[in-house]
């Protein structure tokens, strides 16, 4: 169905870089493009693009490593092998100091896509159907992506923002494929995919973990395509050419790069940094927009609700900061602004609806304008045609809305299905982790508003892992705590919380879909346990990052440092 043509290609540019010296601290000085490594007077200096396969190598904080998430290989500064192979060796940059200077070159690095051209498969369609469902199609071919188009996601805390049209089942079958970015609920949608004919092509990233390839094999498909990261491939009897992206972090992520004749697209979905930030120079770019995704600092004990209102604001303008430089680095003439058509449905969370802000289509207005970018805002259109690299038309789809089920249906199955506790089961479950660290673990199973308590249970990590029932029915921030031990108290809403342990399910599901109430002492993210239960710990097939980085978990609950740079919006 897809031939390879081989890497993508990229042009590039010299960039000439001056640094101060004095500046540097000893050991690993990390920058965009160029990592600069000092020990006593001794400097090496490196590109970030990691050798094996044209990832970027990423400094890990915690561990002090520099490893490409792509295929995970780690570099060592000092001597320039890799520890995966030591017949590889990264070329260090050449450099000249002069009063104090330290100057060099680097590449910046812009992809360019192939071209397959059909002068009889000129016109585009680009229609949105709901959240990050899009589908693009010409005469000769259809694709959808990330396909959620009725239902909740994570544990019934998101729902779709507005019903989607009527043919949206009819429009799925009718794909040559699906491109599904990552396996988060709301792009791997298993009762959405459950309408798609199972034999239909889907085609995945070729991640290390194969999660999402485990999990579409679990829903029953039986065509799965695995696509390598920056190689082409192109649609056979199709002017097609598809490239997919990784995030640039060390999440398993993706997004997808294609050319249709002269016309160029590049849909990045939620990655961070996609492709290291290099770039193409693109007609059509659609992204994700809206934040509000995280359970920090909403569902967070240590902040009060003005705190939390705070947060929230910043974390949501940092979104629309970041954006807005992609989108100049990017330059395209069309934005579509996508993957962000959610909110808080449910009455039981009409208060973390208060709280939780996300950005809206109008805050990229100005920016759009200011930059002579067209603003497809898929609130007025949901369908636009290209011709030329040119919109020629803009409509709505004139479908009635599809009928769905009250969203109470949802909850109300989900309660009875997941409503007895079995204790035998939850303290194997924590007995049998393995995990051991620092942490003493509380848990009280909850009601819809985290106030009646069912059962309770404290787990100690920081030895022998002991787990017990117990009486907690104050806050444990009125109890007086070691300073010597972590402690971490989630109140979880009992369905929620029993779905995750019975199915081995990721337990950062339970934040980002508002289902569990933290307090943590001290006031730190507790990296590890987080990671360990959500990638570690679980059923292979929902396997979410592959290293502990835990920057963007961290760098995200500590956004201050960036607010100066916010501000100039």
């Amino acid at each position: 169905m897809f031939k390879s043509l081989g890497k993508i290609k990229y042009t590039k540019i010299k960039s000439e870089i001056k640094v101060n010296i004095e500046t540097l601290q000893e050991g690993m000085n990390s920058h965009d493009k160029y990592f600069i490594y000092k020990k006593k007077d001794k400097l090496k200096i490196y590109n970030r693009i990691c050798d094996h396969a044209g990832g970027q190598l990423i400094y890990n904080l915690r561990k002090k490593q520099l490893i490409c998430p792509i295929h995970n290989w780690e570099l060592n500064p000092e001597n320039g092998k890799y520890n995966n192979n030591n017949l590889l060796k990264k070329k260090d940059i050449p450099f000249k100091i002069k009063n104090n200077l330290i100057s060099f070159k680097i590449d910046k690095r812009r992809p360019v896509i192939s071209r397959n051209y059909d002068k009889n498969n000129k016109k585009i369609d680009i229609r949105f159907i709901n959240h990050a469902f899009l589908i693009i199609k010409t005469k000769k071919f259809r694709f959808a992506t990330d396909p959620w188009a009725l239902g909740p996601a994570f544990n019934n805390g998101w729902w779709l923002k507005q019903p989607s049209k009527n043919d949206w089942i009819d429009e799925l079958n009718n794909c040559d494929f699906i491109y599904i970015s990552h396996n988060h609920p709301d792009h791997l949608h298993p009762q959405t995919l459950s309408y798609l004919n199972k034999n239909k092509p889907i085609i995945i990233p070729a991640f290390i973990s194969d999660s999402t390839n485990k999990l579409i094999k679990d829903y029953g498909f039986k065509n799965i395509i695995k696509l390598n990261f920056n190689e082409e491939y192109s649609l056979n009897k199709t002017n097609l050419i598809i490239t997919l992206f990784k995030s640039g972090d060390f999440r398993e992520d993706s997004g997808i790069y294609f050319s249709i004749n002269d016309f160029e697209g590049l849909i990045d979905v939620d990655s961070n940094n996609i492709n290291f930030l290099n770039l193409p120079k693109v007609d059509f770019y659609a992204s994700s927009f809206a934040g509000g995704t995280s359970g920090y600092p909403i569902m967070f004990e240590n902040y009060n609700n003005e705190e939390k209102r705070s947060i929230v604001k910043k974390n949501i303008k940092f979104i629309l900061y970041r954006n807005i430089q992609n989108i100049k680095n990017i330059s395209p003439k069309y934005f579509m602004p996508y993957a962000g058509f959610f909110e808080e449905k449910l009455n039981r969370d009409k208060n973390i609806k208060k709280i939780n802000l996300k950005n809206l289509l109008k805050d990229y207005e100005k920016p759009c304008k200011k930059n002579s970018i067209d603003l497809l805002n898929v609130e007025k259109f949901d369908n636009y045609t290209f011709l030329n690299k040119k919109l020629i038309l803009k409509k709505n789809v004139k479908k009635r809305k599809f009928k769905e089920i009250n969203i109470n249906y949802y909850l109300n199955k989900s309660k009875k299905h997941f409503n007895k506790i079995d204790i035998k089961y939850i303290k194997n479950y924590f007995n049998n982790s393995g995990f051991n660290k620092n942490l003493i673990l509380f848990i009280s199973l909850t009601n819809d508003n985290f106030k009646k308590n069912y059962i309770n249970f404290k787990i100690n990590f920081t030895n022998k892992i002991k787990f017990k029932t117990i009486d907690f029915n104050v806050k444990l921030q009125n109890y007086k705590l070691n300073n010597k031990f972590n402690y971490l108290h989630l109140k979880i809403r009992k369905e929620s919380f029993l779905n995750t342990i019975y199915n081995k399910m990721p337990w950062e599901d339970l934040l980002i879909g508002f289902q569990c109430k933290v307090y943590r002492y001290p006031n730190v993210y507790n990296a590890d346990f987080w990671f360990y239960f959500t990638n570690v710990y679980i059923s292979k097939k929902h396997v979410r990052t592959i290293t502990n980085c835990n920057y963007c978990d961290i760098f995200n609950q500590s956004i201050d440092n960036e607010i100066s740079k916010i501000n100039k919006l």
